[in-house]
């Protein structure tokens, strides 16, 4: 069995959100100095980044104006008004009964087989619902890009797809420090360390699943101050509502070099560095460990001239 390459140091950043700095009233949003920063000779060692735990509250609300999905615009008798959701969690019934006894010129109703809502225009006048500025689109059951719907006195329009209440499918913790080896669909270069998933109700405990893929981000620079930033898949900041949580995360440090064999085509063996500094894209085991990569060629200029006849003769015969 190939030996594995060990990490040269290791250390592990214990947060609590309570005993940092954060941004603004959220605390989804902190800054860490570290008292004895992390350091490497970035010509000899690279350092690997990895989320070991995350224990996160379930206390932010799936309708919120932090989520950016609680607004819902519409016309009534020529006059273009907002209705607002109030932050807070809400089941099926609720953002009906929310809608039916506010402001909002639409009667809704809730059809649970097909999981849509239609809106009733009871008024006298014509009413629009604006959906091309709204952010409770999604939520409501309509396409994020949808066209305003005009209903006339009378008339109603059911949503086109189903209410949509798990508005946060995923906790995306963002870092500072991660390298440019982290991709996603949303931007190209991102700054993800990890995806966690939600799934736990409202109230509840999300912890990092150990069965999750991590993200292994590679480093060549010391680690002074790092920043943190947990939002949903949108990249909404998250609104804890001042209940904390905890992470850690594991530094590992490695070294760059490595040394293979080769075999010449004299067949000498020969010893030569590579730089694995060129491409950040390293392989790890399921222990997060490197496995060195040995390119042996141990075919001699005679036994490769050899199969190459046994081969001619083989498609020599097939033609014949």
């Amino acid at each position: 069995m190939d030996n594995l390459v060990q990490p040269l140091r290791q250390f592990v950043l214990h947060v609590r959100s309570k005993d940092v700095e954060r941004t603004a009233e959220l605390n989804s949003h902190i800054y860490i100095d570290l008292l004895e920063p992390i350091t490497i000779n970035s010509a000899t060692e690279e350092i690997h980044q990895i989320l070991l735990s995350g224990e996160l509250p379930y206390s932010f609300y799936n309708i919120s104006s932090q989520v950016n999905n609680n607004i819902i615009r519409f016309t009534a008798n020529g006059e273009p008004l907002p209705f607002t959701f109030p932050n807070k969690n809400y089941d099926v019934n609720e953002l009906v009964k929310v809608m039916n006894d506010g402001n909002f010129p639409f009667t809704v109703s809730y059809d649970r087989f097909t999981m849509k809502l239609t809106f009733s225009n009871t008024t006298n006048f014509t009413n629009i619902l604006n959906l091309s500025n709204s952010t409770a689109n999604k939520v409501l059951g309509f396409a994020e890009n949808a066209s305003d719907i005009t209903v006339l006195s009378n008339q109603s329009t059911t949503s086109t797809g189903v209410v949509d209440l798990a508005t946060v499918h995923s906790i995306f913790v963002k870092s500072n420090s991660s390298s440019n080896m982290v991709f996603s669909t949303r931007q190209g270069f991102s700054s993800t360390i990890q995806k966690i998933s939600v799934d736990v109700n409202s109230g509840g405990i999300i912890y990092l699943n150990q069965n999750d893929a991590r993200q292994h981000t590679v480093l060549n620079s010391n680690i002074e101050f790092i920043e943190l930033k947990l939002t949903d898949q949108n990249n909404n900041l998250l609104d804890f509502n001042d209940i904390n949580y905890e992470l850690s995360v594991g530094f590992f440090v490695y070294p760059i070099n490595k040394t293979i064999q080769t075999r010449n085509l004299t067949g000498n063996m020969r010893t030569a560095n590579i730089d694995t500094q060129q491409s950040n894209m390293r392989p790890f085991t399921q222990q997060g460990q490197i496995r060195p990569q040995e390119f042996i060629n141990t075919e001699t200029p005679i036994e490769h001239k050899a199969k190459r006849l046994i081969i001619d003769d083989i498609i020599e015969q097939i033609q014949n």
